[in-house]
């Protein structure tokens, strides 16, 4: 468990973001953000402390593999977390370690655990491997946009159940 790690959550949907920094806090991890651009993000590199990161890959249309290039340069560990599979990474990105969305607390957390002890992350397998076609670049974002949906309604059921009645 990587607590007291200083961990930068870039996230663009607010609900999922919400989650991710609970799930951190609640392992005794100091959430740095989270950030909901990739400006904000960038921002940061450099002027904080950073352990690791948790990055969205789609911030509202924007790629964030420049953050991710800045973070790699100064030797802090990531993963990505996202709706999109492995498949649908470049090259340059096929080995960091993925969580999928919608994700289980315990599985963000191992893969911070392996992050921090420097141990490689399975590897998250597809059965979509055609991602250069127009129609299963359709289906990914269709896909992606399906398990924000999915994220959402899960973390918006976990806050109506521990709200007072």
């Amino acid at each position: 468990m990587p607590a007291g790690w200083r961990v930068l959550v870039v996230e663009d949907r607010s609900l999922i973001a919400g989650k991710v920094v609970r799930v951190l806090q609640a392992a005794g991890c100091i959430p740095v953000g989270p950030m909901p651009t990739l400006a904000a993000g960038e921002a940061l590199v450099g002027t904080e402390r950073l352990d690791a990161a948790v990055l969205d890959i789609d911030l509202r249309g924007e790629a964030v593999y420049p953050l991710a290039e800045l973070l790699r340069r100064h030797g802090v560990p990531l993963l990505f977390l996202t709706g999109y599979g492995q498949a649908a990474l470049p090259q340059a990105w096929q080995g960091v370690p993925l969580v999928a969305k919608p994700f289980e607390p315990a599985v963000l957390l191992a893969a911070l655990g392996r992050l921090r002890a420097g141990q490689p992350a399975p590897v998250e397998e597809t059965a979509c491997r055609e991602t250069s076609s127009d129609i299963a670049l359709r289906a990914w974002d269709t896909i992606r946009q399906s398990r924000n949906i999915v994220m959402e309604t899960r973390v918006l059921r976990e806050v109506n159940r521990t709200e007072p009645q």
